[in-house]
């Protein structure tokens, strides 16, 4: 869920609603000025917040406060890396569990592995984000290292359905992957089925329920919570 999306207390609501209904992790996206791998609702949402937002340090402490379950923080490199050393011990400071760039293993390649050594040295998870255009040999290496889950992103962009079968992509690469798999990025609530058969451990899902939340409120995003959950309990 986008930090304070559509507004701090139903933001509130929803996080904590979405723990109690069963989900595993939270990622919380924090608004960069250029979220270049995020689609249109992600986008939307990212505007909608910074504008109302004063203070997303304030409010992230809080969400971290009303939750049990993991905190994974997604935001780009490309807007912290000037200040990273600042901005990664600020989110040890509120333990905040881990931190994902979706830039860092396209834009960074070269660097990745100095990246990824600054977010642990600072007692912080570093969840990494590949695609299908990563070479598979950097999949393979960087899979185990990637803390909690490595983040498998199907399509180019969030929310935006690509033609593309994820599940014959899933399968692919899950032999690839030495870790947890958690697949996202423009994965509909139709493709999780199939995902989950196709090797899978567990889908993210973020654009479908902002898409709730503006068109029917946070009570019908909880709903979708809790049919998703359902859904991957059908496999447990």
């Amino acid at each position: 869920m986008t930090l304070g999306y559509p507004d701090e207390e139903n933001f509130i609501k929803f996080i904590k609603g979405a723990e109690m209904l069963g989900s595993d992790i939270m990622e919380i996206g924090i608004p960069p000025k250029y979220a270049k791998y995020d689609g249109p609702v992600i986008r939307k949402s990212y505007s909608i917040v910074s504008k109302r937002v004063k203070d997303y340090l304030a409010l992230l402490k809080l969400a971290r406060k009303e939750l049990t379950i993991p905190i994974v923080i997604l935001t780009y490199l490309e807007e912290f890396e000037k200040n990273l050393d600042e901005f990664l011990e600020e989110l040890k400071s509120m333990e905040i569990d881990g931190v994902l760039f979706p830039d860092l293993l396209i834009d960074y390649i070269d660097n990745y592995e100095d990246y990824y050594k600054r977010i642990k040295s600072h007692g912080l998870k570093a969840v990494l984000f590949v695609t299908p255009t990563v070479p598979d040999s950097i999949i393979s290496k960087v899979s185990h290292l990637s803390d909690i889950f490595l983040y498998y992103g199907v399509r180019p962009t969030t929310g935006v359905p690509i033609p593309i079968v994820p599940s014959a992509l899933v399968r692919r690469v899950r032999d690839l992957v030495r870790n947890k798999l958690v697949v996202g990025f423009g994965l509909s609530t139709d493709d999780i089925r199939e995902v989950i058969l196709a090797g899978a451990d567990g889908v993210a899902i973020g654009t479908a329920y902002i898409e709730k939340i503006e068109k029917e409120g946070v009570s019908s995003a909880l709903e979708l919570v809790r049919g998703l959950r359902g859904i991957l309990d059908e496999f447990s």
